[in-house]
């Protein structure tokens, strides 16, 4: 299981650290864990049914380094996303930097669904039948990044679903 590309520059940001703390919000069936780890980071994670929960973060000290979040930040409302950030932004050291994934409002699953409200949609099909998604474009992007943090870069990827990749630092 190959490591998500935000994983893999994460890494090579982090690289020759030792003992450095990495918060991983929603770590999926652990693919990006193990390739942090096999770098030498201490990696604390929250799996996805707790990210998923009312109090994802409850008793997590402080401190991290960095934070990284593939996929967990591309569900829920964007006041629920809004939520999470500022959330990881506390839990993170002063200058310390967050890669993370967000939906593009130019992915095909933009609109179609359940609606939730003008930026979240429901799949009616397949393995995440139910789950909200939240889909920004640049500006609604930069609006919720803003308030915690200061955006590094701020990219858009077309693969198979269309994402934002996010790199940016506490403010």
């Amino acid at each position: 299981m190959t490591a998500h590309p935000l994983a893999v520059r994460l890494v090579e940001h982090l690289r020759g650290g030792r003992e450095i703390r990495v918060l991983e919000f929603a770590s999926g069936v652990g693919r990006n864990t193990q390739a942090l780890r096999e770098a030498g980071l201490d990696v604390v994670t929250i799996d996805d049914p707790t990210a998923a929960s009312a109090s994802p973060f409850a008793g997590i000290p402080g401190g991290f380094a960095a934070a990284l979040s593939t996929h967990g930040l591309l569900h829920g409302t964007p006041a629920i996303v809004a939520g999470h950030l500022s959330q990881i932004a506390r839990l993170l050291a002063k200058n310390a930097i967050l890669y993370a994934t967000f939906g593009s409002v130019r992915d095909a699953r933009f609109g179609q669904g359940e609606r939730i409200d003008a930026s979240t949609f429901a799949s009616a099909e397949g393995d995440e039948r139910g789950v909200p998604h939240a889909f920004f474009d640049r500006d609604q992007l930069q609006a919720l990044l803003d308030p915690h943090f200061t955006i590094e870069s701020l990219e858009e990827h077309d693969a198979e679903k269309v994402h934002w990749f996010a790199v940016a630092t506490v403010s």
